[in-house]
C-alpha cells in the first residue's frame, strides 16, 4: 500500500505548478518595415498580442518637424483587425513560405517582414512586394496603422506650434481613414479631442476633428465643450 501511495504521489507532482515556472507565451504576429527612404517612416515594427495589446515602434523619416526620434506607441487593437490579422496569418500557414513576387520590374518599397510566435508554431517571411491577396491585406493594415501613428505624432506638433496650418493636416487624415488608409484612430484620440475642444483652432480643423472621433465612438468628450468661432 505505501508504495502504491508513493506511485499516486510521483504521477500527480507534473500537474503540480513549480515555483516560479513560467505562464504560457502567448501568440503574436509581428509587421517590420526597413527602408531608410521610406516615408513617413524609415523603419518601424508593429507587435500585435493574441489580446489585442499592441506595440509600435518605429523612426520617422525627417520632415518639417526635423524630428528622427524613435517613436514608440503602445494601445489596444481593435477587435476587428486583431481577429483579420489572425485568421490571415492562420490562412497563409504562420507565414511558412516564400510570398515574395520576385518580379524584376517591381519597384523597391522597402524590406517588409511578417512574423507569428506562439508555443506551438513559428513563421517568418520577408518581400518587397508580394501577388498574394492575404499578404497584400495585412500590409495594408499594418501600414494604415502606421500613418495614422504619424499623424498623430505630426498633429500634436501642430497643436504646439502651427495651428494655423492645422487644417490641411486634418483634411488629409480624413480623406486617409474614408479610404482605409488610416486605421485604428483610436490610438490618437487625446490630441483629436484635444483639437476638437479647443476654440482657437479654426473652426473647420474642429469639426474634422469631431467627424473622426464620431468614426470611432470616441466624440462624446468633444461634444461636452464645442465652442464657436
Amino acid at each position: 500500500m505505501r508504495y502504491l501511495a508513493f506511485l499516486l504521489l510521483l504521477f500527480a507532482l507534473p500537474s503540480v505548478a513549480q515555483p516560479g515556472s513560467a505562464a504560457p507565451a502567448q501568440a503574436s504576429v509581428r509587421f517590420s518595415f526597413d527602408w531608410p527612404q521610406g516615408y513617413p517612416w524609415q523603419s518601424y515594427l508593429i507587435d500585435v498580442q493574441s489580446t489585442g495589446q499592441t506595440a509600435f515602434n518605429g523612426t520617422p523619416h525627417a520632415d518639417e518637424t526635423n524630428d528622427t526620434d524613435p517613436y514608440q506607441q503602445d494601445f489596444i487593437m481593435s477587435e476587428a483587425n486583431r481577429q483579420k490579422i489572425f485568421e490571415l496569418a492562420q490562412k497563409l500557414n504562420y507565414f511558412q513560405g516564400d510570398f515574395d513576387s520576385h518580379l524584376k520590374h517591381v519597384a523597391q518599397t522597402g524590406k517588409k517582414t511578417l512574423q507569428y510566435q506562439s508555443p506551438q508554431t513559428r513563421g517568418s517571411t520577408t518581400y518587397n512586394w508580394s501577388q498574394n491577396a492575404d499578404v497584400q491585406e495585412l500590409t495594408k493594415v499594418f501600414e494604415a496603422i502606421a500613418m495614422t501613428i504619424d499623424y498623430g505624432r505630426k498633429l500634436a506638433f501642430q497643436y504646439r506650434f502651427d495651428k494655423l496650418g492645422m487644417n490641411q493636416r486634418m483634411k488629409e487624415l480624413e480623406d486617409l481613414q474614408s479610404r482605409g488608409d488610416a486605421q485604428e484612430l483610436q490610438v490618437i484620440a487625446p490630441i483629436l479631442q484635444k483639437i476638437a475642444n479647443d476654440p482657437n483652432i479654426m473652426n473647420i480643423s474642429r469639426e474634422s476633428a469631431h467627424r473622426l472621433l464620431q468614426a470611432i465612438g470616441q466624440a462624446d468628450v468633444a461634444a461636452q465643450n464645442p465652442g464657436a468661432e
